[in-house]
């Protein structure tokens, strides 16, 4: 694996149809855990955006993904659900004002199969009158493709959901770790899949500088983020 938000960019922009890293088998090296010590710089903490991606980090040493799905995909005023060229009408989503299911029916697909997009559960209070909110993601398309880009089994990926009228982003929640150290910044993680089986990290030089932060990767390709909260 790469820089990370690379697959973000290409999740957002494809919805359904992510891509990004494979899922490569993961050597005894890159699956042995990693525990790291060494002082947080506190000027890292919080959340940055690049716009459709970003990270979270958090005192913890975790890391959580933002991704903003509304250029590709989204709910409707209407009640409707779309993705890309493709409008999932109403009779298709599932509703109680808590549990909230998207599918679809491919009619080009063998057997005019119907395909889960969306099996989310409402994490407040009931609401029967917006689908807005936030949302567990349980199960569907979105989960299965985000797990597979990322190389965690479906059943250990976490991720919420949050919708907004038209807008709709997802966060996985604690995908990796992180460790600053003299203006380096390493992600680490037992299911990443690293460049070389020799890494046990991705690694970046970075820059705060107020409320801009800079990433440069080993490449010299850089992200350039700014801070959300």
């Amino acid at each position: 694996m790469k820089r990370i938000t690379a697959i973000f960019l290409a999740a957002a922009m494809a919805g359904t149809a992510l891509v990004g890293c494979s899922h490569k088998p993961q050597t005894e090296e890159s699956s042995a855990p990693r525990v790291s010590t060494a002082p947080i710089d506190e000027a890292i903490l919080g959340e940055w955006s690049s716009g459709a991606n970003g990270y979270i980090f958090s005192d913890d040493r975790t890391v959580s993904l933002p991704i903003d799905f509304t250029s590709s995909a989204h709910f409707n005023s209407d009640g409707s659900f779309s993705m890309e060229s493709t409008k999932v009408g109403r009779e298709e989503i599932e509703f109680d004002g808590t549990n909230l299911k998207v599918s679809h029916k491919y009619e080009e697909a063998e057997g005019d199969e119907t395909l889960v997009l969306l099996d989310m559960k409402r994490t407040g209070a009931e609401n029967k009158d917006s689908y807005d909110g936030e949302y567990e993601l349980l199960g569907g398309t979105y989960r299965d493709m985000l797990a597979y880009n990322l190389a965690i089994d479906t059943d250990k990926i976490d991720v919420l959901a949050e919708v907004d009228g038209e807008t709709f982003k997802f966060t996985v929640r604690d995908y990796c770790y992180f460790e600053t150290n003299d203006g380096t910044l390493e992600l680490f993680s037992e299911n990443m899949n690293y460049v070389k089986y020799t890494d046990d990290s991705v690694k970046y030089t970075y820059t705060v500088d107020g409320d801009t932060l800079t990433l440069t990767y080993e490449d010299g390709a850089q992200e350039v983020l700014k801070k959300v909260k």
